[in-house]
Formats: C-alpha cells, sequence, structure tokens
C-alpha cells in the first residue's frame, strides 16, 4: 500500500511536469488539460468519463501532458490515458499519428515500470493492428492497388494483402507514403512510374514486412537505393526500365539477405553484373528489356511454346501455343532456357525474325513458318511476376 508521502511525492512530480509543459503549449490550454487529466481519476464515474472525452477532443496537443498520468497516475487514470493516446494515434493526422507510436514505444520500453510496459506495449500492438488496416484503406482510397491473396478465383478479404503497389494512377504524394510504416504483414511492395524518386524509396524501407521491392520506371539516381540497407529483410529486388547504372550495385551489397535480383532495361552492363555476382553470390537476372511474351517447356527440335500472353508482341506476330520455335534471329534454338537467353540482350522495339515449326491440322506433319516479332517492353504486372529461371 502507498504511504501520503508517496502519493504527495509523486502528486509533486505531476505538477512540476504540467508546468514545464505550460510553457510550451500556453497557460490557459495547460489549465484546462491539468483540470482535465485531474477529473480522470474523479470518484464519479460520469466525470472521469466527461474529462476522458475533453482531452481527446484536443487531439495531438494533448500527449505530452499526459506523459506524467501515464508515467505516475493510478490505474484508472493511466488506463484512460492509453486509450486517449490510443485514439489520437487513430484519428489524429500523420503527425499526430507519429506522435502516438512514439509516445507509446517509449512506454513500452520503460523497464523500471515492467506494469506500465506491459501496457503500453498492448495497446501499442492493438494500435498498429488497426493502424494498418486504416492505413491500407487510405492507401487505397489515393488510388494504390492491393492484392490479397486468391483461391479458386475468389478473393479472401480476410487473409493479409500479398502486395501494395503504388503507380501513377496514385493521386497522393510522399507524403502520403508515411502511412506505410504502419502496414504490417505486407511482403511485397511495387512503385512505378515517374513520380517515384529517391524519396519515395526512402520511404519504403519503413514497411516493417518488407521482403520484396519492385521499381517500375522510376526516376531514380543511383544513390537511391542507400536507403535499403537500413532494412536488411528485403530477400528480392526488382528495377525495371529504369535509368540506373553500375554504381546502384554498390549500394546492394549491404543487404545480407537479399538472393535474388531482377534488372530489366536499365543501364547497368554486363561486366557490372558479373563483377557483383562473384562478389556478392546474389543470383541475377539481367535483360536489356525486351519481351517476346511467351512460355515454353524443352522440346527436342527446339522451344515448344505453351502459353502466347494476350496483346504480347509474340501474339500480335501470330505465335500460337504449340509452334515449337528453332531460330531465333538466325540463332539455333536448343530449349526454352536458351530462348530466354537470346531475347535478354535485345532493346525493346528491335524486330527480330523467329522461325517455327508448326503441325498441320490432322495429318500430324509440321511445317517451317517465320515471323517477324517487334519486341515489346516488359510491363510492370509481367515483370514482377517473372520468377528465377
Amino acid at each position: 500500500m502507498r504511504t501520503r508521502a508517496a502519493e504527495s511525492a509523486k502528486a509533486l512530480a505531476i505538477g512540476i511536469w504540467l508546468a514545464i509543459v505550460a510553457l510550451a503549449i500556453g497557460q490557459e490550454g495547460q489549465q484546462k488539460f491539468a483540470s482535465r487529466i485531474r477529473d480522470l481519476d474523479a470518484t464519479e464515474f460520469l466525470t472521469r468519463e466527461t474529462a476522458m472525452l475533453q482531452l481527446l477532443e484536443a487531439g495531438p496537443a494533448v500527449l505530452p501532458a499526459l506523459r506524467p498520468v501515464l508515467t505516475g497516475g493510478s490505474l484508472e487514470a493511466t488506463s484512460r490515458a492509453l486509450f486517449i493516446v490510443r485514439q489520437v494515434g487513430l484519428a489524429a493526422d500523420l503527425d499526430g499519428q507519429d506522435q502516438a507510436g512514439q509516445l507509446l514505444a517509449e512506454l513500452a520500453e520503460r523497464k523500471e515500470a515492467p506494469a506500465l510496459a506491459r501496457r503500453a506495449s498492448a495497446a501499442l500492438a492493438e494500435l498498429t493492428q488497426q493502424r494498418s488496416v486504416q492505413a491500407l484503406a487510405e492507401l487505397e482510397q489515393l488510388g494504390a492497388k492491393i492484392a490479397r491473396t486468391q483461391g479458386a478465383g475468389i478473393i479472401v478479404f480476410d487473409d493479409p494483402p500479398l502486395s501494395v503497389e503504388i503507380g501513377e494512377a496514385f493521386r497522393g504524394d510522399e507524403t502520403d507514403l508515411r502511412r506505410l510504416k504502419w502496414i504490417i504483414d505486407v511482403p511485397i511492395l511495387i512503385l512505378s512510374g515517374k513520380q517515384v524518386t529517391d524519396a519515395w524509396v526512402k520511404e519504403a524501407t519503413a514497411l516493417p514486412g518488407l521482403e520484396e521491392l519492385h521499381l517500375y520506371q522510376a526516376s531514380i539516381s543511383d544513390a537511391g537505393l542507400a536507403p535499403l540497407a537500413e532494412h536488411p529483410g528485403i530477400r528480392q529486388l526488382g528495377i525495371y526500365h529504369t535509368a540506373v547504372h553500375d554504381d546502384v550495385l554498390g549500394q546492394l551489397t549491404k543487404l545480407p539477405l537479399l538472393s535474388f535480383l531482377k534488372l530489366y532495361g536499365t543501364q547497368v552492363t554486363k561486366e557490372g553484373v558479373a563483377r557483383f555476382m562473384s562478389t556478392s553470390g546474389v543470383a541475377v537476372d539481367f535483360r536489356r528489356g525486351a519481351f517476346m511474351g511467351v512460355g515454353g517447356h524443352d522440346d527436342p527440335d527446339g522451344c515448344r511454346i505453351v502459353t502466347v500472353h494476350r496483346g504480347s508482341p509474340a501474339h500480335t506476330a501470330g505465335i500460337l501455343p504449340g509452334d515449337i520455335v528453332t531460330k531465333f534471329g538466325g540463332a539455333p534454338v536448343t530449349n526454352f532456357s536458351g530462348l530466354t537467353d537470346l531475347i535478354a540482350p535485345r532493346e525493346f522495339g528491335e524486330d527480330v525474325e523467329v522461325e517455327l515449326a508448326r503441325e498441320e491440322l490432322g495429318n500430324g506433319m509440321r511445317r517451317s513458318v517465320t515471323v517477324k516479332v517487334t519486341l515489346g517492353a516488359w510491363e510492370v504486372e509481367t515483370a514482377v511476376q517473372n520468377r528465377r529461371r
């Protein structure tokens, strides 16, 4: 049971703190806060409830004044103060949300007050969960695409999102990307479009569960990926149709878990990729940026086409599923990997002759067909979904 002297000392400490805060937010405002904060521990329930609601209306401005109650108030007052902080973290602007989260994080680290630390940690976990859902909804309203797990053609909305794509349809700005820090359990982030700058990449590193980052047609510099070193959980990185050079690879050697890098349509050189692979051990899918749009498997006579992407250069040129690619640009094709290797050094926009063996209907005979394919550029969805060979 606490002594009267201890209670008096705690009240004095709270009074001193409130006096300090008064200098920052004004005497009149502080007097209102002080009165309402004292009422958080009032005898009557209605008084306590009214005080809490009035403090909530003050928003982020009340947070500094709540510190002494959080660290030295009664169980009732502390519980209500924690509720206020959590609600401010949900309802306030981005700065207020950050302040509320930081305050709870500081309290959760107070080892000298384990009971308070546990309660603050629980409040922070609840706030983070709620803010994650809210941040996703806000980004989606601004034009971001949220992809969720799909099964049997049905989107399961209860499952955590698989990826967030922020592209040219996004109506927000760099400030809105601060919401990424609150989103949990999203492993894939896709940033596409000329509006993607070095500052956007820095905001991306705040996404806690980030494992894959994909950048498409971005306006970043070679030094723009340096902040990724602050996010050691990244395992895969894709850079597509973005004018980065060999110097960008030096930033990636600092990522301990990076195992796969895709470079499509960049200014990185083949020699730079070879040096990076030898020093880092990271697997690299390096392509100049040309895209034909087929899937296939090995055949004794070359590469048998299994799928042709609708609207792709291959589809436009008349290549069909079942065709066997025997030559690409005059070079023999021995298997699907060989076809991919022949496409990889090509630039999009190039015209290439592709020789095919096509089966005649009904008689099983094959005839030779030659088509001219105008290679295209990788689209963001196809580039992201393309996995390592």
